[in-house]
């Protein structure tokens, strides 16, 4: 991260103005070791640093298609543009008609009545053509919460001590886009057998009702004058299976949003080197090894457009995964101290980690956790 670099060489230059500012006094000056009884003291604070780099791979995977068996047999075949389901006609005896008819039945569009009089109900799915994308790289913050104890003395100014502790930092990784894929549409024809189609959107059964007619033919009338009407079953019935089932491909594209979010503890340990350049202030370089806890959830929402759909096919799934992975770590800070017990530090950081996979159905996403360079600040204390 070039805001860290440079942060780093700011730092540096600025020791540097200080030191040169203390370099005419002379050899037995007093040594800037302020009240520290114990030797302990503690970071807490705030951290921002890069983000981790996510692919995602294998994208564009919609299933709208349901298990609709073989085409044949009753059963209640839900499409995207209609359902046929089981009969609901009964007989004298309250027995089911069973004919091989349907009366329970509906569609959307009169693009589905055929010339040659079938009603054709379709189910679509899209699978990837192996699109990919990668997510914009964010910052992450979080905080963290460092022990060191002074070991024992470099020299005049330095000290060495060993530094314990552990940062909690977010993980944000999002892409936006449009996946080309392949398109599978799954198409059962019905035939009306003969019979006049309906006007869409259709649904059996239907009736319609209809003025009585008296012997002269006019219109009966009721006591008050109203016309007498009666209702008349209209219902258009169909097949209870498809009576011809095909399938065909075409390329459409999906839109999609895939997200990689979580957090990750980073559990770290080793040495640091502490000089003292004045009363109060200090300047700390630290590095030594660490041990990432990551959890992270994969998060998909891909939508289908069609101009045969009424309304777009949407997926949303996600996944979850833990992994454990070793990083080391270099931190520069500058301390300084308000008090012989408490002040305030600023400083550069960077982390190194390795990478894991993360899948969700097909779906791939890697996550390289690679190098994170950033910046830290909060309060230091002495005890």
């Amino acid at each position: 991260m070039r805001f860290a670099a440079l942060f780093a060489v700011g730092l540096a230059v600025m020791t540097g103005m200080i030191r040169a500012q203390s370099s005419d006094d002379d050899d037995d000056e007093i040594d800037y070791f302020p009240l520290n009884p114990s030797g302990n003291f503690l970071h807490f604070g705030t951290r921002i640093l890069g983000g981790p780099k996510v692919a995602f791979g294998k994208l564009g995977n919609i299933s709208t298609l349901r298990d609709f068996g073989d085409a044949t047999g009753a059963a209640i075949r839900y499409y995207e543009d209609g359902t046929v389901s089981t009969n609901a006609r009964y007989d004298s005896n309250g027995a089911v008609i069973n004919d091989g008819f349907t009366n329970s039945w509906n569609f959307a569009n009169q693009s589905q009545i055929t010339p040659a009089g079938y009603v054709v109900f379709h189910a679509y799915s899209a699978s990837t053509l192996g699109g990919s994308t990668m997510a914009k790289k964010n910052l992450s913050t979080g905080w963290e919460l460092q022990m060191g104890k002074n070991l024992f003395r470099v020299g005049r100014k330095a000290t060495l001590a060993v530094v314990a502790g552990f940062n909690f930092t977010d993980i944000n990784a999002t892409s936006m886009g449009e996946i080309p894929v392949q398109l599978d549409v799954l198409n059962d024809a019905y035939s009306l057998s003969g019979q006049t189609p309906p006007d869409a959107p259709y649904g059996a059964p239907s009736q319609k009702v209809i003025p009585i007619m008296d012997v002269n033919g006019n219109p009966a009338l009721n006591n008050d004058g109203s016309p007498q009407t009666q209702s008349v079953d209209t219902t258009v019935l169909l097949p209870d299976h498809p009576t011809t089932r095909t399938t065909t491909q075409d390329t459409s594209t999906v839109k999609g949003r895939w997200q990689i979010k979580g957090a990750y503890y980073t559990f770290r340990v080793g040495p640091s080197l502490r000089l003292q350049l004045s009363e109060r202030f200090k300047i700390n370089l630290g590095a030594g090894v660490a041990v990432a806890y990551i959890g992270s959830r994969y998060e998909v929402q891909e939508e289908l457009e069609l101009d045969a759909l009424t309304q777009p096919a949407i997926t949303t799934e996600e996944s979850s995964r833990n992994v454990v992975l070793p990083a080391f770590y270099a931190d520069l800070d500058a301390e300084y101290w308000l008090t012989d017990r408490t002040g305030f530090y600023l400083g550069a950081s960077l982390q190194k980690s390795g990478s894991y996979d993360q899948t969700l159905g097909d779906r791939t996403a890697k996550i390289d956790m690679g190098t994170a360079s950033g910046i830290q600040t909060g309060l230091s204390l002495r005890f």
